[in-house]
Formats: C-alpha cells, structure tokens, sequence
C-alpha cells in the first residue's frame, strides 16, 4: 500500500499472483500457441507532458495514444508518436453533466453552441492532430447523450476514415448508436483501468478486461498516463498470458460488420 503501512507483493510478483488468484492465467497447451484474445490499450489525456507521454510510448505493447487537440505539448508528442509508429486518436473535449465538476479545457464542445461553431471547433481539433485513425470524446457525460449533437459529430466525420470510440463516460451515450447510423465504424470502452488510482483497483480492473476479452474475443481498456497506472502497465503489459494479445482500435474495427459493409458498397 502506498503509505507503507503493510508489506504487500510488489512488481511483476504481484501481478502475476492476482492474475493466477482471479484464475485468469490460461498456460498454453503447445510451445507456440498463438494468441486469440484481443487487447486494445488506450492511454487518454495525453497533451500536458512529453515526459509522461514517452514514458507511454515505451511501454512493452502497442498501446493507443489519445491525444487532446489543443494542449502545449501535442504537437511534440504527435512528432514523438510518428517516430514510434504508435496508433493516434483525437482525444475530443465534449460537455460534461453539471455535477461531474470537470475544468473546461481549449476545444470543448457543448450542446448549447451553434452548428456553425460546433462544425469549426471540430475541424479546428481535426487539423490540430493529424495523421489519426479516430475519435474519443474526453469527458463529454453531457454532450455523448445529446441526439442531435452525436448527430452533428457523426456527419463530420462521414468520409474521413476514421472511427469512433465511445469512452462511455455516462450510461446514457448515444455517441456509439449515433456511429452506428452514420455507418461509422465505432467501437465502446469496456473498463476504465483507473477510475480508482489506486492499485489493487486498477489490478482489479485488469483482470475484468481479460475476462471480458476472454468471454467477448476482445476488450477495449482505457487507462489515463497516472504514475501509478503506468506502474502498473510497464509490468502487466510485459507478462501477458499467453492467449492475449494487445491489438490496434483499428484492428478492432476492421471486424466491425460496418466497416466491412462499406467496404463492399459501391458508394
């Protein structure tokens, strides 16, 4: 624990041990068994620190950067990423419920501003990260249950290539069924590793996600560039089991039947 009171596992030792006492470790039956469960690993937030970001990017497994538009060290985190052919999505600022208290941040989108507004902002964030495979919203418990506003996204992002990844920072988003109907590949959050940034939680929220991508063939994990949580990752990442596999948002995709519909239309 972290105020020293207790000795606990630490290290490799104690992921290893919680995987093995959840009885998520599943020893392969051959010397090269091939991995069939798929992992993706998102890293949100990323923008305020290129210190913190390299530390991501050299973590042992091809995780997905999301990156804000319009924070100080985007643009060298972005001239970072293409060196290390990391996977890049735009990490997009969206309105929050009242309650949740969050700071608003440069590029936010709110479902109070005009579709003018609202369309220049979101080019304006497009441009601002370039070279992306697709959109998450940060924070955004506000506007991802608005219709019209999932709506209004969705259509300017039609014919761009990119898909959609529905943080679900509320119950109530429509920002996946939106994707869906605008015939954008879309793709939901399965565990957020560090809602609690503590780490038998985020231990905990580990093992969720391999059994939900046991169960399910794949998970999406969303993990935020905490001290603790890439603790954590530097050493889960590296003692994998066997039959999991971290894999790009864009693999992920390309088994989404939209994408593959579109694919085959001739539109």
């Amino acid at each position: 624990l972290e105020d020293g009171t207790h000795t606990v596992l630490t290290g490799r030792a104690f992921i290893l041990a919680a995987i093995l006492a959840g009885g998520l470790l599943i020893r392969s039956t051959g010397a090269a068994e091939a991995a069939d469960v798929s992992l993706a690993v998102v890293i949100d937030d990323l923008g305020y620190s290129l210190q913190r970001a390299e530390r991501v990017m050299a973590l042992p497994a091809p995780v997905t950067l999301a990156v804000l538009p319009f924070a100080p060290e985007t643009p060298a985190i972005l001239d970072r990423a293409r060196h290390t052919g990391h996977e890049i999505i735009l990490h997009q600022p969206m309105e929050a419920l009242p309650q949740s208290r969050v700071t608003p941040i440069p590029g936010l989108l709110t479902v109070d501003m005009s579709a003018g507004h609202f369309e220049s902002l979101m080019d304006a964030a497009l441009r601002a990260v370039p070279g992306i495979v697709g959109v998450n919203n940060h924070t955004g418990s506000r506007l991802t249950q608005d219709h019209a506003a999932m709506r209004r996204l969705m259509d300017l992002l039609k014919g761009r290539n990119l898909l959609f990844l529905d943080s679900r920072t509320t119950p109530a988003t429509v920002a996946y069924a939106m994707a869906r109907e605008a015939r954008i590949p879309a793709i939901e959050r399965d565990v957020f590793l560090d809602h609690v940034p503590r780490r038998d939680a985020i231990d905990r929220e580990f093992r969720r996600a391999l059994a939900i991508a046991r169960r399910n063939g794949h998970a999406v994990l969303i993990a935020h560039p905490y001290a603790v949580s890439l603790d954590y990752l530097e050493e889960a990442l590296a003692a994998l089991p066997p039959d999991v596999e971290v894999t790009s948002l864009r693999r992920l995709a390309d088994r989404d039947p939209v994408t593959l519909a579109r694919r085959e239309s001739p539109e």
